[in-house]
């Protein structure tokens, strides 16, 4: 596989894979400073309603034009070691390589919404020690579960920029997960001209393995993976990745892949949504909620009250989960999901009448009749309806024949 190929890829997955310092290995550069003041403020905030309006809009080229590609490449380079000992073509090729893989990026993101994911700004801080901005974007599906994007401001000429990016489910800054690809692919003892290495060998089942996730073929990517038994397979970046394609394979294995995962790192803050996993695997709902608890004192999302439900609701907490939707429908009017754990809810709790209301008020507030009443009365896949009491109510039914008729 061609060096552009390589990386390009690896950049699309650990952006869209399913806190934290994110700043932790930056060091202040007078140049990266940006003043804290209102204007500058407001400046920031036009760039995250910028971003959130290119991915809702799909406009790609809007979203590429914000990316200062200039600086973030330089932090790459500069965080390798082995930087220094690449000839000026091959960092050419890693450059060209590094440009055509963040041209991909709002094109995944652009198509996991399509999909039905959500793609939202959340909120923007301001760094004191590193004088800098950061906005905070949400990634959400109710398939791929909870990522977060955090991107770091850069001033270029008056215009707010960004020009790195944390990703939560990888647990570091962009730049540090391109810097670690650049010296898997460009070790020093390769510049020399010297034999390949145990860990070179590895390193190429490592890129196999990405083919074959990227391709749909997660079995084949997970027997590979497993092959790697080098000091590689240590690495915090490897064990996260092989979580990725163990998700896709089984339960059993991705929950192998956790525990591997968090017992080389179990003192890590920054594998946060791989230990919520992990809890909720294991059927650990309190010390699950406690892990979403720490991510939202970091991140102010106040949406996590829906994960926090939906974990309430797994563990039959009932009450607990029934005021976690309701805060979730108060402030997130229009995102479904949380108006069908909180019917879910009710009907747990038997209340029917309350529930039977509710369905009454959902139509009021525009959704379509007969969308909800297919939706409250079809089987799932498995030929399973979880709100079937409702359906077997005396109000349920009274509703539905008043309402029809």
């Amino acid at each position: 596989m061609a060096l552009k190929q390589l990386i390009s890829s690896l950049v699309i997955l650990l952006l869209l894979s399913k806190t934290v310092d994110a700043q932790q290995t930056f060091k202040i550069n007078p140049n990266d400073t940006i003043t804290y003041n209102d204007s500058n403020s407001e400046k920031v905030v036009a760039l995250g309603s910028a971003i959130e309006a290119a991915v809702h809009n799909n406009q790609v080229d809007d979203f590429i034009s914000k990316w200062y590609k200039n600086v973030f490449i330089k932090r790459i380079i500069d965080l390798n070691p082995n930087s220094g000992s690449m000839t000026a073509d091959y960092a050419k090729t890693f450059v060209s390589g590094i440009k055509k893989g963040l041209d991909k990026f709002p094109n995944e993101i652009v198509t996991e919404v399509q999909n039905g994911s959500y793609y939202d700004f959340v909120n923007y801080r301001y760094d004191q020690y590193l004088q800098t901005y950061y906005l905070l974007f949400r990634l959400y599906s109710t398939e791929g579960g909870m990522n977060y994007h955090d991107f770091r401001v850069h001033k270029k000429n008056g215009e707010m920029l960004f020009s790195d990016a944390y990703i939560y489910y990888s647990g570091e800054n962009l730049s540090q997960t391109m810097s670690r690809l650049m010296s898997y692919v460009t070790p020093k003892d390769k510049i020399l001209g010297l034999v390949d290495s145990p860990k070179n060998k590895d390193i190429d089942n490592l890129f196999v393995a990405l083919k074959f996730k990227n391709s749909g073929h997660y079995e084949l990517a997970y027997k590979l993976i497993n092959t790697i038994k080098s000091e590689v397979s240590k690495d915090k970046f490897f064990l996260i990745f092989k979580t990725l394609i163990a998700s896709n394979v089984d339960d059993n294995k991705y929950l192998a892949a956790l525990e591997e995962l968090i017992n080389t790192y179990p003192n890590d803050p920054t594998i946060v949504l791989n230990k919520i996993d992990y809890h909720i695997y294991k059927n650990e709902y309190f010390e699950a909620i406690q892990v979403i608890n720490q991510l939202q004192v970091e991140t102010e999302d106040d949406f996590l009250n829906y994960l926090k439900a939906n974990v309430a609701f797994e563990d039959k907490n009932y009450d607990f989960a029934l005021n976690n939707y309701k805060y979730t429908i108060d402030n997130y009017p229009d995102f479904f999901e949380g108006q069908a754990g909180y019917l879910s809810t009710l009907v747990m709790m038997k209340n029917y009448d309350k529930a039977t209301k509710y369905v009454a008020s959902l139509i009021k507030d525009g959704y379509a009749k007969q969308d909800i009443i297919n939706y409250i009365e079809e089987n799932d896949a498995f030929g399973l309806n979880i709100l079937q009491p409702l359906v077997d109510s005396k109000s349920y039914k009274n509703w539905k024949l008043k309402s029809v008729n």
